[in-house]
């Protein structure tokens, strides 16, 4: 029987698109001159960059330790669910081993033993999954919430006027090539933190 269980894990994030109204300037090249000025344009220009949201998880510190202590509320559930779910393969090995070694009767109430801890795992383990899934939510939202908004004001500070998610934009096939200079998650990652330390 294939293994049911919860996977805890961080949404990916909308992608963030912040386009200016008025041109915004690149920062000045290492010679301190800065680029002139492009006649004409759309009001959006500016640098474009990508991110891996899925680093969050592990890199946001507020968040990798609401996850964690998310796990432990969740870990008694999900070893009961265990519990269960080897209840019934135990069962189901008991009747395909031993099935033709004993009585029809003994054997018809392996099965409907069998049958009904079957059910009863599949109930528990949806009500986990929907649990789960609720408190996620709860306890990973206000810090999605931080994180975009400070997202915001990274781009704004740094002439960001396009972020892609890089792993959405890869398998929707829109991201075909990108310099590693164009990747800020670590360097985001590292700026919330030092903005938003997490209490220990």
């Amino acid at each position: 029987m294939k293994r049911i269980f919860l996977g805890v894990a961080v949404c990916i994030m909308t992608t963030l698109t912040a386009f200016s109204q008025t041109p915004t300037p690149a920062r000045p090249a290492a010679g301190g001159a800065a680029p002139a000025a492009a006649s004409g344009g759309t009001g959006a220009e500016g640098k474009v960059a990508y991110i891996n949201t899925a680093q969050f998880r592990v890199g946001i510190d507020e968040l990798k330790i609401r996850l964690e202590a998310l796990n432990a509320e969740f870990e008694p559930k999900k070893k009961e669910i265990q519990s269960l779910e080897e209840e019934v393969n135990n069962l189901k090995n008991k009747i395909q081993s031993q099935g033709t070694t004993v009585s029809v009767q003994v054997r018809n109430q392996w099965v409907e033993d069998a049958t009904e801890k079957e059910k009863m795992l599949k109930r528990r383990a949806e009500d986990y999954e929907t649990l789960g899934q609720k408190r996620l939510g709860e306890v990973s939202a206000p810090v999605y919430e931080k994180v975009g908004k400070f997202l915001e004001q990274y781009c704004t500070q740094r002439g960001i006027v396009l972020v892609l998610e890089g792993g959405a934009a890869q398998q929707a096939g829109v991201l075909i090539f990108a310099s590693p200079a164009t990747d800020i998650t670590e360097d985001f990652v590292k700026e919330y933190n030092k903005a938003n330390p997490a209490a220990k």
